[in-house]
């Protein structure tokens, strides 16, 4: 089936027009979420900071462990079972 040029742009701008309002509908729905969406992003910096300097995340850890090392003895079981749980989840849904 062919359509003519005064089709194909009729449907083109039907497409155009359906476009704009869909994205406007996700504007509305993402400025509802926008303080969620921004602690969110937030986290994720802040993870990606870290992950870069971990050095500094080392030498948190230990000043931590001299400070207070029975309570860092207990929130480093507590991350070696969180970081297990992590592996066991990453195996069974592979990416």
């Amino acid at each position: 089936m062919r359509l003519s040029l005064d089709d194909l742009r009729a449907r083109r701008g039907a497409l155009v027009e359906r476009a704009r309002a869909e994205r406007a509908e996700l504007g509305r729905i993402v400025d509802g979420q926008r303080p969620w969406l921004s602690a969110v992003d937030a986290g994720v910096a802040a993870v990606r900071f870290c992950l870069e300097r971990k050095h500094l995340i080392l030498i948190a850890a230990a000043a931590f462990a001299i400070v207070q090392p029975r309570r860092a003895l207990r929130w480093a079981f507590r991350a070696l079972s969180l970081f297990q749980l992590a592996r066991r989840i990453r195996r069974a849904f592979p990416v």
